[in-house]
């Protein structure tokens, strides 16, 4: 049995290993130039790396690090301080910095800590931010889904003033590349959720190197060890149907076959290249629901260092919202001065400007934040364009995203847009979709079951056990103001 696999981005290549153990003949086709897709890197004129995207990791992600795992490449995560600075104008930061205590009360102490220097927002907003979030912590996964419907803005409006939001809009912006008030509030607490549940859960992890090298080589080098083909500038320009079956698929205008057929393309090139006759099917035409949400990267060398911080920067009102300078947590890479990376987005209205005014823009941002840097000087600056951008999850989504068994026999789909539990989209979406993918062909064509995905189970700590406190708090105390109303009752009637 052969499966042709259509792109070779995360969730591609995953398929593609996934496959390959099952006994199934691979070929995997490319359309771009180097295979990671957005979890990428390569080398530039100069011999130093780019990203295409400032990646970062966390413990939640079960399925990516069993992956990475099963390839022998987890000791490439270098796990930080469960801890974020917010910089602000004049170089003053304030950290959230999580303690090790039970939850809920390591985000409790963190939250008090950042409420110390913050001062984007007065500190009375930022105490309904905090009774808001902490009351989602103990929302039921049916409650949660319910909130696909509504934006995360909204959802906070509704709980607190203007503004109480904004320390957590750059992580918003970073994760999601789109504004608080267009994104599903189901995307972002189940966030949150997973970041807060334990003291463990937000630790960041970075790759101890370009994924270029890491993981993309390490995953071809197993492709091909186990007989499977691969090409790179392989564009499918058509799917072939015949009745309700892929009959064959074009790539660079010549027919490939196979048995089964596995896209792993983003929704906007898949409706490119499926035939007309697909669209009857109402599984198709949800793929037209999907909007782009684009995103820019921004590398700048300067001379000198500008931070000793070796985890993630946030800031508000600029260009840029997460940030990192990779000087400090790749010291053996980036030698001598910081080396900032940059994630730009909401890109929206900024994607098609010249790349020396986006520099311009971010650099004047990035003096008024670190002073430092205005003693500093540029050696050279990188405006990444490639392979960016995510699908917008705006509210209602969750319903558009397709399943990996498409209504197409023997044409499946992986990729961090299809249907998942674990997040909107990003590394650890594309590892559970392509585990799943396989899982169903397993079950469908070789007629055995076949478990990969596995559940994260965040410790509990005392968390389970405020919501019945809350509820015995709140008895005790209507009971204790209705024992004092009786009491004024029998009062006045006495007099």
């Amino acid at each position: 049995m052969k499966a042709l696999v259509m792109g070779g981005g995360m969730a591609g290549l995953a398929t593609a290993i996934n496959l390959l153990d099952l006994g199934i003949e691979v070929e995997l086709v490319e359309a771009d130039e180097i295979f990671g897709g957005r979890a990428s890197s390569w080398k530039d004129e100069d011999g130093d790396m780019i990203d295409n995207a400032l990646h970062v990791f966390f413990p939640y992600y079960a399925n990516l690090l069993n992956f990475f795992n099963k390839m022998g490449i987890e000791k490439n995560i270098l796990w930080k301080q469960t801890e974020f600075y917010y910089m602000q104008e004049g170089g003053k930061d304030a950290v959230l910095r999580f303690a090790n205590l039970p939850a809920p009360f390591h985000a409790a102490v963190a939250f008090g800590t950042l409420l110390k220097s913050y001062t984007g927002v007065p500190k009375w907003k930022l105490l309904f931010t905090a009774g808001a979030m902490g009351g989602a912590v103990m929302y039921s996964d049916r409650k949660l889904e319910k909130l696909d419907e509504i934006s995360f803005g909204q959802w906070l409006c509704r709980r607190g003033p203007k503004d109480a939001l904004l320390p957590l809009e750059p992580g918003i912006n970073g994760l999601t590349f789109t504004p608080s008030w267009m994104i599903s509030a189901k995307v972002m607490i189940n966030w949150f959720r997973k970041v807060a549940a334990d003291p463990d859960s937000a630790r960041v992890g970075f790759a101890n190197g370009g994924l270029g090298d890491i993981w993309v080589d390490t995953c071809l080098d197993y492709i091909h060890s186990k007989g499977g083909a691969t090409s790179l500038k392989s564009a499918v320009t058509a799917i072939n149907l015949d009745g309700t079956k892929v009959r064959s698929v074009t790539v660079n205008g010549e027919e490939k076959t196979a048995d089964l057929y596995v896209s792993t393309m983003s929704p906007y090139s898949l409706r490119r290249v499926l035939p007309k006759e697909a669209f009857h099917y109402e599984y198709f035409r949800d793929l037209w629901h999907f909007h782009y949400a684009p995103s820019l990267s921004l590398q700048i060398w300067f001379d000198r260092k500008l931070t000793d911080v070796d985890v993630t920067f946030f800031s508000n009102k600029c260009i840029f919202n997460t940030y990192a300078d990779l000087s400090n947590v790749l010291p053996d890479i980036f030698k001598g001065g910081s080396m900032f990376e940059m994630v730009l987005s909401p890109a929206d209205n900024i994607e098609g400007l010249p790349d020396e005014v986006i520099f311009d823009i971010a650099i004047e941002q990035i003096r008024a934040l670190f002073p430092v840097a205005r003693e500093a000087e540029v050696r050279k600056y990188k405006v990444v364009r490639e392979r960016q951008g995510v699908y917008r999850a705006y509210p209602g989504m969750e319903k558009h995203r397709p399943y990996q068994r498409s209504p197409i026999d023997n044409l499946y789909l992986a990729g961090d847009y299809t249907k998942t539990h674990v997040s909107s989209g990003g590394m650890e979406a594309a590892i559970w979709t392509a585990n799943h993918c396989a899982e169903l062909i397993a079950l469908d064509k070789l007629g055995k079951t076949h478990s990969l995905n596995v559940e994260w189970k965040p410790k509990k700590g005392l968390t389970p056990f405020l919501k019945p406190a809350t509820q015995v708090g709140a008895a005790l105390g209507g009971l204790a103001l209705a024992k004092g109303a009786l009491k004024l009752l029998k009062a006045s009637r006495s007099e």
